[in-house]
C-alpha cells in the first residue's frame, strides 16, 4: 500500500514539474513577438515578404530641388484621368491627391515602386513624393487627380502620407509616432539597404505608439495613414 502510495506521489510531482515548466517556456515570447508587442516592429519573415512585396526603388532616397522657382513650372498639375492613365512630371516634390476613391502608383524606369496610395476610403486624402521625369505615374479609379508643387503643411508636430528624407523634412533625432487614425505603416529605409517596418493603428479602442530612431539620410515612408503624429525625444 505505501509503495502504492509512493508512485502516486511520484505521478503527481512529475505532473505539476511538467505543467510548471510548461508554463515557463509559454512565458518567453519569441523575438518576433516580443519586438511587436514592445514597439510594433515587424522583423523577421513578415518584414522581408512585405519588403518584396513593395519593390521599392532606390530612387526614393533622390531629394529635389525644394528651393526651385522656375515661373514655367505648374503649381497645380492637374491629369486628364478620362483619356490617360500614365503621366510624367518636371523634377520637384509635389502633394498627390484625387477625387473619390482610386489608385495612384509612381514607378520608376526599372518598374520598381516609389510609392503606392490608396487616395479616399479607406485610404489617404493624399501623399507627399519627390519624382522626376524618369517616373511614371500611373492613376486608376479616380475621377480627378492633381499634383501640387511646393505646397508643404508647415507642422513639426505631424507628417501626411508619403515621403520624408531625414535632415530636410524631419531632423534627426529620437520620436514617439502614432496614427492620429486609420490603419498603415511607417518604413525607415537605410541607404546602407537597412529597413524597419512599424504597424500602425489609430481608433477609439486600438491605438499603437511606438519609438523610433532617424538619422541623417534615411528616408521616413509613411503609408496607409494620412495623418502620423510625431513628438521629438529629448535628445
Amino acid at each position: 500500500m505505501r509503495g502504492l502510495w509512493l508512485i502516486m506521489f511520484l505521478f503527481m510531482s512529475l505532473l505539476f514539474l511538467s505543467g510548471c515548466t510548461s508554463s515557463v517556456f509559454q512565458a518567453a515570447p519569441s523575438e518576433k513577438a516580443k519586438s511587436y508587442q514592445e514597439n510594433h516592429e515587424i522583423i523577421g519573415d513578415e518584414k522581408e515578404e512585405m519588403l518584396e512585396e513593395m519593390n521599392i526603388s532606390e530612387t526614393i532616397f533622390d531629394i529635389s530641388d525644394r528651393d526651385k522657382t522656375d515661373e514655367e513650372m505648374e503649381k497645380d498639375n492637374s491629369f486628364d484621368v478620362v483619356n490617360k492613365e500614365e503621366f510624367t512630371l518636371p523634377a520637384g516634390r509635389y502633394w498627390f491627391t484625387g477625387e473619390t476613391s482610386g489608385n495612384i502608383f509612381i514607378y520608376d524606369e526599372e518598374g520598381k515602386l516609389l510609392i503606392h496610395e490608396i487616395i479616399g476610403y479607406p485610404g489617404v486624402l493624399g501623399f507627399f513624393a519627390d519624382v522626376n521625369e524618369s517616373h511614371t505615374i500611373k492613376i486608376d479609379g479616380l475621377e480627378t487627380a492633381s499634383a501640387f508643387l511646393g505646397w508643404e503643411k508647415e507642422t513639426s508636430t505631424e507628417l501626411d502620407a508619403g515621403i520624408w528624407h531625414v535632415g530636410i523634412d524631419i531632423e534627426p533625432g529620437s520620436y514617439t509616432i502614432s496614427a492620429a487614425g486609420g490603419f498603415g505603416h511607417v518604413i525607415i529605409l537605410d541607404p546602407n539597404g537597412e529597413t524597419q517596418i512599424f504597424e500602425m493603428i489609430g481608433s477609439r479602442s486600438v491605438s499603437t505608439e511606438s519609438e523610433i530612431e532617424v538619422k541623417e539620410g534615411q528616408v521616413m515612408r509613411v503609408t496607409g495613414i494620412s495623418s502620423l503624429e510625431i513628438e521629438r525625444g529629448e535628445n
